[in-house]
């Protein structure tokens, strides 16, 4: 009778870490590295394994994003799975629920009176701006960047420590971004993460889907060592 109750708890637990799993969001943010045609090409390969996409394409015009939308939208991506970045204009022309903010953008407050149902979020560096973001209502934070990464190579990484506080101290998800790789992700076990978010290490593969699947795989490890173990 004791084993099968032992049993049954674990079993129970392990249901409850695979619907905490589910919680942890994969970001997926362009490079602006690729042509339009390139870029949907790679987009529409592996969208299916990520919770979003951002479009962060800094140099393209306002017709190349439009563009972009459209091509997606028509291979099958879900609009809610798409976040433009700083583009306000092209995510209302485009019916977008989903917008992203550098922390030199526009006020989240302004931004929210265009829609009240926009998905906000905030990209932000140091706990108080999390804290400040969080005040004026963004829905998630991007805090970043934790590790090393070729993207800010002139720029120590913010570390694990501060992510883990930032978390701790607000109320909305916080998705980490730098450095991102399904090594990496080991080191965020016990952090209240809202997800991650990955650029190079999807964006460069040639296996984008394969990748992402890795990383899915690393973040049910850290969820399982976490809360089952």
């Amino acid at each position: 009778m004791l084993i099968m109750c032992v049993n049954h708890f674990l079993t129970y637990r392990k249901v409850v870490f695979l619907l905490e799993v589910k919680k942890l969001e994969i970001h997926v943010i362009t490079d602006g590295k690729q042509s339009v045609k390139e870029l949907t090409k790679q987009l529409l390969r592996f969208h299916e394994k990520a919770d979003y996409i951002h479009i962060r394409e800094k140099a393209k015009t306002a017709s190349e994003l439009m563009e972009i939308v459209s091509i997606l939208i028509t291979g099958g991506v879900p609009q809610k799975k798409i976040v433009i970045n700083d583009r306000i204009d092209a995510a209302l022309l485009n019916g977008l629920s989903n917008v992203h903010l550098p922390g030199h953008s526009f006020a989240i407050e302004k931004v929210r009176e265009l829609s009240s149902s926009l998905r906000i979020g905030r990209s932000v560096h140091s706990l108080q701006e999390a804290r400040e973001a969080a005040k004026a209502g963004a829905d998630y934070l991007l805090f970043g960047h934790v590790f090393t990464t070729n993207s800010k190579a002139n720029l120590a990484p913010r570390g694990v420590n501060l992510l883990a506080e930032i978390c701790q101290c607000v109320d909305i998800p916080v998705i980490a971004i730098g450095g991102m790789t399904p090594e990496t992700i080991q080191e965020l076990s016990g952090i209240k993460l809202g997800g991650v978010a990955v650029m190079s290490y999807v964006m460069s593969s040639s296996e984008p889907r394969i990748a992402l699947q890795k990383m899915k795989k690393s973040l049910a490890e850290v969820k399982m060592n976490e809360k089952v173990l």
